[in-house]
């Protein structure tokens, strides 16, 4: 079980004193204490004496990411000083030569650090820092995509913890998930910081994450590995719900966002014993699908798969939770469930819009697929007998559909036209019944317009919520209630 270590900044000693209260209090185990900017003639003896955690200091240098240009031997006057005040820990860089004796410091750790890349040879990396006398090495390189951090995951899972003491994780924001893994794979301790605008290295987590939304002091080597694969991933409220509907189930799991533009190799570098499913975000819905060794009757006829869940002997099957996601919630909002002969309309291409579709005809549905491209979707839309049209207002106000979803991105908070809404020049007809699948924000301006005209607007939540439950079902063999699911996402919408 990892112990968390807050990583703070200590710029003067009434502003260290305060961060380290304030890290106390959140339930952290040790504190370190960041000297980079710490005025040299201010005493350290104040703060780390009245603190009630044991302190870790480190000093970095802007070859290590850090701030402090003085001397070398200003430097180690200053982690001198520290320790002579009480500081129980040391943190100290793979390239220096001084360290005090072992036997004086509770915690003394040895790290590498590589601000430009994930190096191969990492086991030789870790095993020269330990060499040095450290009790723990810290191995760290940046990955500019989640899938170049798989050496890093092979380290932590070919090692012995009892033998070689060893965090290893990657900096870079996509790469953020790499650092709770390292704790379910066996790390002994996880830096965080006190909260996002306060990170001491790129893609650092806020405790509140850390230690509420994954619990990284439950981790162990039974943990099961559940997440979100997209790109983005990060935006995604699948973390605040899915983690918080496992522990309720009782389950020993963990459920991360995985950012990557490369799922298939991120697939192949996750615990394969351990990975349980996976939910499939834009824009690998319909390519996932292919590498299925099975589909789910769902999945099969959208072509596109939102969840996969993993088998014994390696097998991969994909599912699609979105389809009873959409139909769901329309007919909550009150769509009859004998729509035959009334026109829905999907806008959209991709597998969300294909899972749409599908979710419209079961209800009795004449489907039409409206998209900026339609040689994505032609194929598709001929083996449903679905009709299809392009993206004009003219198009869709002759339609007059009885639904409409909009199964694209625009109007979210991830999309560079958040705000905005597609056609925003058509009149929606009185009645409608109009789903946004873009959940976040809440109220869309397709909403708000849809509101405004005598439509009847469904939020992208309520298809969220039953799409969610529906994976659960899968990860977990019981579904949850929904509404039990919507107090788990209560402060995040």
């Amino acid at each position: 079980m990892a112990e968390i270590i807050a990583s703070i900044f200590a710029c003067h000693p009434q502003q260290a004193a305060d961060d380290c209260r304030r890290a106390a209090m959140a339930g952290v185990d040790w504190l370190e204490l960041r000297l980079d900017r710490w005025p040299m003639e201010e005493s350290l003896a104040p703060v780390i004496d009245s603190q009630r955690l044991p302190v870790l200091v480190s000093c970095r240098t802007p070859r290590d990411g850090g701030f402090f240009e003085g001397e070398l031997r200003e430097r180690i006057g200053l982690l001198e000083r520290a320790l002579e005040a009480g500081a129980e820990g040391l943190d100290l860089e793979a390239w220096e030569d001084w360290s005090p004796p072992r036997e004086e410091l509770r915690l003394l750790i040895r790290s590498y650090h590589n601000f430009s890349r994930v190096p191969e040879d990492l086991p030789a990396i870790r095993d020269q820092l330990l060499e040095r006398g450290a009790h723990m090495a810290k191995v760290v390189g940046m990955a500019h995509e989640l899938a170049q951090a798989a050496p890093i995951l092979e380290l932590m899972a070919s090692t012995d913890q009892a033998e070689a003491p060893t965090m290893a994780f990657a900096m870079g924001p996509s790469a953020a998930s790499t650092r709770i893994l390292s704790a379910a794979l066996g790390a002994p301790m996880i830096y965080a910081s006190l909260d996002d605008a306060a990170e001491t290295a790129p893609g650092q987590m806020p405790i509140s994450e850390v230690h509420g939304l994954y619990a990284v002091n439950r981790l162990g080597s039974q943990t099961a590995i559940f997440g979100l694969l997209g790109n983005p991933a990060r935006h995604s409220l699948g973390p605040w719900l899915h983690n918080r509907a496992l522990r309720a189930a009782g389950l020993d799991a963990v459920y991360l966002p995985f950012e990557t533009s490369q799922p298939k190799d991120v697939i192949a570098m996750l615990p394969r014993r351990r990975l349980r499913g996976l939910s499939v975000t834009a824009p690998f819905k319909e390519s996932l699908a292919t590498l299925c060794h099975r589909l789910s009757a769902e999945a099969a006829a959208a072509g596109a798969v939102n969840t996969l869940t993993f088998e014994a002997h390696g097998q991969m099957v994909g599912h699609n939770t979105d389809v009873a996601g959409v139909r769901e919630a329309l007919l909550r909002a009150g769509l009859s469930t004998d729509s035959a002969g009334e026109v829905g309309v999907v806008l959209g291409s991709g597998g969300a819009a294909r899972a749409a579709a599908v979710a419209l005809a079961s209800l009795g549905m004449a489907v039409t697929v409206m998209a900026r491209s339609l040689d994505k979707v032609r194929r598709f839309c001929r083996e449903h007998d679905f009709s299809l049209a392009s993206l004009r207002a003219e198009v869709l106000e002759e339609l007059q559909p009885r639904a409409l979803v909009n199964a694209t991105p625009v109007g979210s908070l991830a999309d560079p036209e958040a705000g905005e809404r597609l056609l925003p020049e058509v009149k929606l007809a009185k009645g409608c019944y109009v789903l946004d699948m873009v959940y976040r924000p809440e109220r869309t301006a397709l909403l708000a317009a849809a509101e405004e005209q005598d439509a009847i607007p469904v939020s992208g939540i309520e298809m969220f919520l039953t799409q969610a439950a529906e994976q659960l079902a899968l990860f977990c063999g019981e579904r949850p209630d929904e509404a039990e699911l919507r107090r788990y996402l209560a402060g995040v919408l």
